[in-house]
């Protein structure tokens, strides 16, 4: 029971002394460190300095936030204990406002019932609010459901806030001014890799430029901060605080200068990009920075038309989208072997004047060194696959067998490398083919054919025929 009073007594004690303690505002952020990760969220890391009584006190943060995640906050400085973090902000916004005039008078401006074009002021009690059905008011002895033009309050409630505030309830060895190192997780940041691959004019080599692409809707700037980028999927848990997203009004693109790359390195099982130097990130802005380049990679480009299979009886041609693809090995020997971050690569190809155009846009995951990239280019204006089936039986109650024939044609003045690739479910066989296949998986039969220049002359005709039993 002692110990109980005891207790009960510090926590009074701690009561009363920070209700008339004056609280301690922290001063401006120095030495700020931002590690941004793909998810849409980023570690901050900051210093703010404060002159500290000796015992109990508030200190409060201002310029913080409002994606802030309080539950991760870590706050540390010499001789001070941390023994409270409280976060604050009821932002100011139409349904925030109503909601604390409910049972209040305020002024509405309705419309004339005398003059349909003409306006009236009312004094009136906001009797409830509904996010999804609006006000209802008490107009005199009249209850009032229905439009209005607009609503004026006499005073702005003491609760709303126009800038997120985070106080530390602190206990200190002694008084002196001291740095308060405070972490914390936050949303609105995010970054990804943008990539321009340009093709020679012979279409077997490239250049790769790499950029990270860095967006803040956060509504919280940082200025000389270090920069790290964490490229990979960082498990994160959905069933914590919902962080608010900040509205942007509008977006400063700001093209970073030519500037030392970062340093790469390994980290868990993801990779971390150190940004050189000190960077300034605007409330609502996107930044780029140069990750790597290269040059001397190989590619090879090619068209690919896939089509699947039905299990039944086909009347009429059925034409085939014929898409663009380029790939090429992330490896040493192609002159990369860079980890490459998921993002838009942008590839451009020479017109015959020189100028450099772009020929398509490809998004790629991850894409750890060794690995292969591909990209989807758009789809072939010259090239075309048209299929039919040419015949169709019924083998068994589950099996049946088809004829397939495909034609090709080529409307360019130079032969064209095409992958066709036709898929079917259940258990398969190619009986018979009049051209050279192979059966990249269990799924799949392929043909990867050199189709020559058709214009004027017969297309490149593809026969085969298959048994299935599903």
């Amino acid at each position: 029971m002692n110990r109980l009073k005891s207790r009960a007594l510090s926590l009074l004690t701690l009561l009363f002394a920070l209700c008339f303690s004056l609280p301690v505002f922290a001063g401006s952020v120095s030495g700020a460190s931002v590690t941004v990760y793909n998810s849409g969220r980023a570690l901050v890391k900051e210093t703010r300095s404060a002159t500290l009584p000796q015992g109990m006190a508030s200190v409060v943060f201002k310029n913080i936030p409002a994606t802030i995640d309080p539950t991760s906050v870590r706050a540390s400085a010499k001789g001070m204990q941390v023994l409270g973090v409280q976060y604050d902000y009821l932002p100011i916004s139409p349904n925030n406002l109503l909601e604390r005039y409910v049972g209040k008078e305020l002024t509405v401006i309705l419309p004339d019932p005398t003059d349909a074009n003409a306006r009236t002021l009312r004094k009136a009690t906001l009797l409830s609010m509904s996010k999804q059905q609006g006000p209802v008011f008490l107009v005199g002895k009249e209850v009032y459901v229905g439009a209005y033009e607009a609503l004026l309050l006499p005073e702005l409630p003491a609760d709303l806030q126009r800038e997120p505030t985070l106080t530390l309830t602190t206990k200190n060895q002694t008084a002196s001014k001291r740095d308060v190192r405070l972490s914390y997780l936050m949303g609105g940041l995010t970054w990804r890799a943008d990539y321009t691959l340009s093709v020679n004019r012979a279409g077997d080599e490239a250049v790769l430029d790499a950029w990270a692409t860095l967006d803040n809707s956060s509504g919280r700037g940082f200025s000389n901060a270090s920069l790290k980028l964490v490229a990979g999927q960082v498990q994160r848990e959905t069933g914590g605080r919902m962080l608010r997203k900040a509205n942007v009004a509008s977006m400063e693109y700001a093209m970073a200068d030519a500037a030392p790359q970062p340093r790469e390195e390994a980290f868990s099982q993801f990779h971390v990009y150190s940004v050189p130097g000190y960077v300034n990130l605007t409330e609502h802005g996107t930044r780029q920075t140069s990750l790597f380049a290269a040059s001397g990679i190989k590619v090879k480009q090619q068209l690919v038309s896939r089509y699947h299979a039905g299990a039944g009886q086909q009347g009429g041609p059925v034409k085939q989208n014929v898409q663009a693809s380029l790939t090429f090995a992330n490896s040493e020997k192609n002159s990369l072997g860079n980890p490459m971050p998921s993002g838009l690569v942008r590839v451009f190809m020479p017109a015959s004047d020189g100028d450099m155009l772009l020929a398509g846009e490809s998004s790629i995951g991850h894409v750890g060194p060794g690995g292969e990239v591909k990209l989807t280019l758009g789809q072939a204006f010259d090239v075309t696959v048209e299929r039919s089936q040419t015949s169709f039986r019924k083998l068994g109650k589950n099996s049946f067998e088809m004829s397939w024939s495909l034609s090709v044609v080529n409307g360019k003045k130079t032969p064209q490398e095409l992958r066709l690739t036709d898929f079917y479910s259940g258990q398969w066989n190619i009986v018979k083919a009049d051209r050279k296949y192979s059966k990249p998986d269990a799924r799949s039969v392929q043909f990867d054919l050199t189709v020559p220049p058709t214009a004027g002359k017969k297309p490149m005709v593809v026969n085969y025929t298959v048994q299935v039993t599903y």
